[in-house]
């Protein structure tokens, strides 16, 4: 049976647009020079793609860029991953959208599609003469992320005259690099720049970014007070533009307290996400060991509850890593642990007005790092399947002002929820 009909006949419940979604994720498309082609005009890749042997060189190279994100013709969003065994692939078509899906082995036309474009904030330059992409801001459909203080303390927490790594075991996203001293972050040191804020401030503002979400991320701080002190500083800076009336501004931010979340709501934020990451207290131990022993897991649950006095219960999210639990020392061993364990969270948060957010685990070591995500195909469904009808038993649906569909790339959350005829 082949990969759709299988997914069709195994998860009846799942919209058919979640279960293509799902599958791209995994099975990927085949390399069509059209994706070299498109990079022209779409958002790029991160990282470029190289040509396999045999494949001929585009425009005399064999590294290209390729397209980063692509839209379905109903906003259904999804990253791009090219793959030489998958069953579909991408070309040109004569739809108004330009690109059709072809899938199986009779090359079977499913959809039309396109990617999301470039556009004109990317390429433009701060009044300082700073590129826009160089402030901390990035883009994915709908929503922009503002990151200007990317360096995580939780990978050098003092012990004596020694520092001591305690970051998440799958992330290296938070290191801090050479990202900090483009942005002017200090580690301890809760003020940012004001240059940095002002630029990335001037970037959001661009009237041509397209996006309704504006996403506030960064490092963790080993103090939750001067956390909430530094978000504050950037959400005051967006108040005094404006921006929090032009976009839904949310704090992704490390747990913080209630009177800091107050203040930030005063400044115009309207949700938050707070990450626990994985939901089993041994396992957040293992997997989250700075936040485990800097905040400690009840207190990070609280902060979450807290959040839901202060921002209304369609505001809240808590994202988990899904698989991350499965992987490495101390792990669990089986997998159907692992689901029960996250409907457990689903459970306890989604009633108390808080989501729970599913990304894939991409193993970040070993022979084959990055190749293939850790939760299966048919795990992912299930447990969104079955988190959709816990959203749906309680009446607390994805709030799309918050997380779209068209800003949920790698996630299923709002393509279950959201209505696209409506």
């Amino acid at each position: 049976m082949e990969l759709l009909e299988r997914l069709a006949d195994r998860f009846p419940q799942s919209p058919d647009r979640v279960r293509l979604k799902a599958a791209l994720l995994y099975a990927g498309v085949r390399y069509d020079q059209s994706l070299a082609e498109a990079a022209d005009w779409a958002f790029p890749n991160y990282m470029p793609y190289m040509l396999p042997p045999g494949e001929p060189a585009f425009r005399g190279q064999r590294k290209v860029n390729l397209p980063y994100l692509v839209r379905g013709a109903d906003d259904t969003q999804v990253r791009l991953r090219v793959k030489p065994d998958s069953p579909f692939s991408i070309r040109p078509d004569d739809s108004a959208l330009g690109f059709g899906l072809f899938y199986g082995p009779d090359d079977r036309h499913l959809t039309s599609l396109t990617f999301e474009p470039r556009l004109p904030w990317v390429d433009a330059l701060t009044a300082d003469g700073t590129s826009m992409r160089s402030t901390g801001l990035s883009q994915h459909g709908d929503m922009l992320v503002l990151n200007v203080a990317p360096g995580c303390e939780y990978f050098v927490v003092p012990e004596g005259e020694k520092t001591r790594n305690l970051s998440c075991s799958f992330c290296l996203y938070g290191l801090p690099d050479k990202r900090m001293d483009a942005l002017g972050q200090k580690l301890y040191e809760v003020g940012l720049p004001a240059a940095t804020v002002k630029r990335v401030v001037e970037a959001c503002g661009h009237p041509e970014t397209a996006a309704t979400q504006l996403y506030l991320v960064g490092g963790s701080m080993l103090d939750m007070r001067k956390e909430g002190a530094r978000y504050l500083q950037i959400a005051e800076a967006l108040q005094s533009q404006g921006l929090h009336e032009r976009y839904y501004v949310a704090a992704g931010s490390g747990a913080l307290h209630r009177d800091d979340m107050l203040r930030l709501k005063d400044a115009g934020v309207r949700g938050a996400c707070f990450n626990m990451e994985v939901w089993d207290a041994a396992q957040f131990a293992r997997v989250c060991p700075g936040k485990d022993k800097v905040v400690g897991r009840e207190r990070w649950i609280q902060s979450l509850e807290e959040a839901v006095e202060v921002f209304g219960p369609d505001n809240v999210m808590t994202a988990f890593v899904g698989g991350v639990e499965l992987d490495g020392e101390g792990a669990m061993a089986d997998p159907r642990e692992a689901l029960e364990s996250n409907i457990e969270a689903a459970e306890y948060f989604i009633p108390r007005g808080v989501q729970t957010i599913y990304s894939l685990h991409w193993k970040v070591t070993g022979k084959n790092r990055g190749e293939e995500p850790v939760y299966s195909l048919e795990l992912l469904l299930e447990l969104n399947e079955r988190l959709a009808a816990i959203r749906k038993r309680e009446g607390r649906l994805i709030n799309p002002a918050f997380f779209s569909r068209r800003s949920a790339y790698m996630q299923l959350e709002p393509d279950y929820d959201e209505d696209p005829t409506a």
